[in-house]
């Protein structure tokens, strides 16, 4: 135990940033909003990530660990204008059993492509894991889970934000729908503009094979990647994936995707106030009913209004809408793992709109796809493994059924008190579910 009580005594040279702006005043909110910039958010991740040497009680701790983050370039060629430029923002924790210390870390290197190359020439056996977060999220969110992940012996562990969100670079990207396209072929644009950044980052560090894991939308995009390039993926492992079922109450129409906006926008009805608890309510019903969305939200989300959207344009009391809902949320948090979440989820979710624009292409309103996965993932040619919170709002049942007419290895894990976000809920069983797959 004294060893372990110094090794984390050295840990002060990573314990200098600034304190988050506690969430606890109108004024500390302006202020946080006033001050934010990349500066701030970079600060902000580094301080969430810091908190993963304290994710586990210190007799689990084994294996010294050396974590990374920082932007990798994926572009071919070199962009000269930097806000053209697509960079990656990737986390990478990496083994390091003669390191004289438990834990390090070092936010934004300069050498980070480099010392990921290093490392897959001096132990090309290793296997890789790589984490995609979710809609509205980053890398940051999965802070109690990283440490336990990467005690797996001979294994690495990468994260990244998606092109576009968290805090990888934000390149302009809108959904411009032309009068003659269908939702089909948006959808499929959508769906190659994550999948080839992915690849092309993957190509960029150099790795051959990986364990693929998505949470939400990152397990839509996982899941299309796997069935795009099957050679590069040795496992997929889908949390509460979006995107799966059908929806079987829809009724067809013969209308383009700008004919049903006119339509939408025309029966606006301004005196619906939504719900934003029902979603979690209604999911833990057995079969719940189906509710009818407001045409004004239907309309808000084929429009690409997102929650980022709403969080950008209402300023100064953006801050307050954000603590409300990671309080609300994730209350079962430490105060102080809360307040560094809200402030973390805050900074990402004000930057520059880019990727997040792909949910309402991919996903229609009501959260069905609107090109559902379940059919196609008989095409998969890797053993798939899902993991749903048992109080999760995303049905487990769809890939139940799936599983039948899939011709590779899948399972079907449930998380007890979990739920959509089971990873923080219970991380301790996420992470056992999670580390039997790898081993």
């Amino acid at each position: 135990m004294t060893e372990i009580a110094d090794k984390r005594n050295n840990l002060s040279i990573i314990n200098s940033l600034p304190a988050v702006i506690p969430p606890t005043t109108r004024f500390n909110f302006i202020k946080n909003w006033w001050h934010r910039s990349e500066k701030t958010s970079s600060i902000a991740q580094a301080r969430i990530i810091q908190r993963i040497y304290g994710a586990l009680p210190d007799s689990t701790i084994g294996i010294p660990t050396f974590a990374r983050v920082g932007r990798i370039p994926i572009d071919k060629e070199q962009v000269v204008a930097s806000r053209l430029a697509r960079e990656v923002n990737t986390l990478y924790i990496s083994q390091q059993p003669k390191q004289d210390t438990a834990f390090k870390f070092e936010s934004e290197p300069g050498n980070l492509e480099t010392a990921i190359q290093h490392d897959l020439k001096q132990d090309p056996s290793a296997h890789n894991l790589v984490m995609c977060h979710g809609y509205g999220a980053g890398l940051g969110f999965f802070f109690r889970n990283y440490q336990s992940l990467s005690q797996q012996p001979g294994w690495r562990l990468f994260s990244i934000d998606w092109l576009g969100m968290g805090n990888s670079s934000r390149p302009k990207w809108t959904l411009n729908k032309k009068s003659n396209q269908t939702w089909d072929e948006i959808v499929e644009h959508v769906e190659e503009h994550f999948v080839e950044s992915l690849e092309d980052w993957r190509a960029k560090v150099g790795l051959e094979k990986m364990t693929l894991f998505g949470h939400s939308l990152g397990g839509y995009f996982a899941t299309c990647y796997a069935l795009k390039y099957p050679d590069r993926v040795e496992k997929l492992i889908l949390v509460s994936p979006a995107g799966i079922p059908e929806d079987t109450a829809k009724i067809p129409v013969d209308k383009s995707p700008q004919e049903t906006l006119v339509q939408e926008a025309n029966e606006i009805n301004a005196s619906y106030q939504a719900d934003a608890a029902a979603v979690e309510n209604i999911a833990k019903q057995i079969d719940p009913p189906r509710r009818k969305m407001p045409s004004w939200a239907t309309y808000l989300w084929d429009s690409n209004i997102t929650p980022m959207s709403i969080v950008r344009m209402i300023g100064p009391f953006g801050p307050n809408l954000v603590h409300t809902y990671t309080s609300r949320r994730f209350a079962h948090l430490k105060e102080s793992e809360q307040h560094d979440l809200y402030d973390y989820l805050y900074q990402i979710t004000s930057s520059t709109g880019s990727g997040e624009f792909a949910l309402a292409a991919i996903l229609a309103p009501g959260a069905f796809a609107r090109k559902p996965l379940f059919h196609r993932l008989a095409d998969l040619k890797v053993p798939t493994v899902f993991i749903y919170g048992e109080q999760d709002w995303m049905d487990y049942r769809a890939a139940e059924k799936a599983k039948k007419f899939m011709k590779v290895p899948v399972k079907v894990i449930r998380i007890p008190e979990g739920g959509h976000h089971m990873y923080l809920d219970n991380p301790e069983v996420f992470n056992e579910a999670v580390r039997a797959e790898m081993n």
